[in-house]
């Protein structure tokens, strides 16, 4: 089988993503909604399957109560064709011979959806007051209606194929992260530990994964093609969050913490690890105990119908109890999936129950400048009577010599 067979869309994921057409259409119906356009690039990958990487030419999905299309510029049709998971494109533009229905997008959508009233659907988080201006000029737009969440909401609960990359993603940060922690283990600084886990990741990947994109959600400017990362900080740079590798290599006394994304035909789980470097002081060690205790508090709730804030809870009194109320998290884990930081939250105020298909991490952090931080974090997917890890990296002690 040639590159582009691999990589087209199978009839079970068109399947998947019909039914997620119809799930957006059914929520049309109920909110009075005639047309919704969708710009953000998750979504628009949600709804077609079809990621163009840098978006200088913004694609659009859109649908009507009884239509759904993806539309692209030109030069994006064939890569539309090939790798989406819909029947209908059309184009805008110029390229080549392509056939277009208008050189202007929003021309193009006055021309499709007509000069009647319309009760338009936009993503009130992403869409701009510019492109609701110009949409205004072009339709007949009685209303606007914000239909994000309502977005948000269906990628919450993910599909076999969703649940499928999730785990593929797990296999290469699970890879990312153990090689860095054996690159630190034999005195290599941040930088080159993250390089190494990057590179066996892009190995494995080449081994048997090369038929799915590891491509990013990009932006106009800038084209995300390689999510395969890994980053690593130590001490009080951990306190940032999140920030580049650097040549510090850790030195006995430190902690130090390897971390990984890899996005899998747009999926992507986390994975995390803190190290302890030989012997560290008191206050980091209890630290790092009850980071441990905490997590496991969240491992023994972690089936249906839990509320997402006793998770929060359960962790916090680890914490509190060890003596560490005043540098408490905001939150313990967040949503994966198209997004790196997704809905939902592990947080105080989040009453939602957890469901089936659910995917999200189990990370109950502590962070500051003196301590550093510690923070491991698993990404679980929540099963009918309990929870699968789709990272299976080691969850007990970790320490190194340096």
């Amino acid at each position: 089988m040639n590159v582009l067979e691999e990589k087209r869309s199978s009839p079970q994921l068109r399947d998947y993503v019909k039914k997620r057409i119809e799930g957006m259409q059914a929520i049309m119906a109920r909110k009075g909604v005639d047309v919704t356009i969708l710009m953000r690039p998750e979504n628009v990958f949600y709804f077609s399957n079809f990621n163009p990487i840098l978006i200088s030419h913004v694609p659009y999905f859109i649908l009507t109560q009884d239509d759904a299309f993806l539309l692209v510029h030109c030069i994006r049709h064939d890569h539309a064709v090939n790798e989406g998971a819909v029947d209908k494109v059309l184009c805008y533009g110029k390229w080549g011979a392509t056939k277009a229905v208008a050189m202007d997008a929003m021309d193009a959508m006055r021309e499709l959806l007509g000069d009647k009233p319309l009760t338009v659907g936009v993503e009130g988080d992403y869409a701009s007051m510019n492109v609701l201006n110009r949409l205004k000029d072009k339709l007949n737009v009685r209303a606007y209606v914000d239909i994000a969440q309502d977005a948000v909401d269906l990628r919450l609960i993910k599909d076999p194929h969703e649940i499928q990359m999730c785990r593929i993603s797990g296999e290469l940060v699970d890879l990312g992260v153990t090689r860095a922690i054996e690159a630190l283990e034999a005195g290599a600084s941040e930088a080159q530990a993250a390089t190494q886990g990057q590179y066996a990741m892009r190995q494995l990947w080449h081994e048997k994964y090369q038929q799915y994109e590891v491509s990013g959600f990009s932006n106009s400017e800038t084209a995300d093609i390689d999510t395969l990362v890994v980053w690593c900080m130590s001490n009080e740079r951990l306190n940032y969050g999140c920030d580049c590798p650097t040549g510090y290599v850790p030195m006995p006394g430190d902690l130090t913490m390897p971390m990984s994304w890899a996005r899998v035909a747009g999926y992507n789980v986390e994975n995390e690890r803190t190290v302890m470097v030989g012997r560290v002081n008191d206050e980091r060690l209890r630290a790092y105990n009850a980071m441990l205790k905490a997590r496991d508090q969240i491992f023994k709730l972690l089936r249906p119908g839990t509320i997402f804030e006793d998770l929060y809870f359960a962790a916090m009194k680890e914490y509190e109890d060890a003596g560490f109320g005043a540098i408490l998290p905001g939150r313990c884990g967040h949503g994966m999936g198209l997004s790196t930081h997704e809905f939902p939250s592990v947080t105080k105020g989040n009453k939602a129950p957890l469901a089936p298909g659910m995917v999200f991490t189990v990370e109950p952090g502590l962070m500051s400048a003196e301590l550093g931080a510690v923070r491991n974090s698993d990404t679980v997917l929540i099963t009918e009577d309990g929870f699968e890890f789709l990272t299976k990296s080691r969850r007990d002690t970790i320490i190194i010599k340096g």
